[in-house]
């Protein structure tokens, strides 16, 4: 089941978050305070959470991109370790897609790495039926760059 995020998820969302290891200490609080400004105006972003028997197991953050018309950034989405694969990601994204059709959004982008360790985002949106536009060397760090993917939205 797919929710909008409450403040009694913070914690379980950030244990999910930290324990991808894919962040790191002021990365973590960055994320801690976009989601207390979330809590503050909701509806400035999009804040889903992904449920298991009511346990929080999955996150999507959904950000309008600044200075343009209808663009909007996947900038999170993430499944509990050991939850990957049991359709969550998807219901995720599907219902982060339905929210944006609601508000009339036009496009959707996400970025990821091109890291072997990334392969299985890259293929996930390719199942999800984002389109890789383009890549940017040694974005991240040297040596890691950024695959940017699209997906037109029905909002307009």
């Amino acid at each position: 089941m797919i929710v909008r995020t409450t403040p009694e998820q913070r914690q379980a969302l950030l244990a999910i978050i930290e324990g991808s290891g894919q962040f790191d200490e002021d990365a973590l609080a960055h994320v801690a305070s976009t989601l207390d400004a979330h809590f503050e105006n909701p509806d400035a972003a999009i804040w889903l959470t992904a449920l298991d028997n009511e346990t929080p197991v999955g996150v999507a953050h959904c950000a309008p991109e600044p200075v343009t018309s209808g663009t909007w950034n996947l900038l999170m989405l993430w499944t509990k370790e050991g939850y990957s694969g049991q359709g969550h990601g998807t219901a995720l994204v599907t219902d982060v897609e339905h929210a944006l059709n609601q508000r009339g959004a036009r496009l959707l982008i996400v970025e990821t790495s091109q890291l072997p360790a990334f392969a299985p985002a890259r293929a996930f949106y390719d199942r999800c039926g984002f389109k890789r536009e383009a890549e940017i060397a040694d974005f991240f760090a040297a040596g890691d760059n950024k695959v940017i993917y699209t997906k037109p939205l029905s909002g307009t």
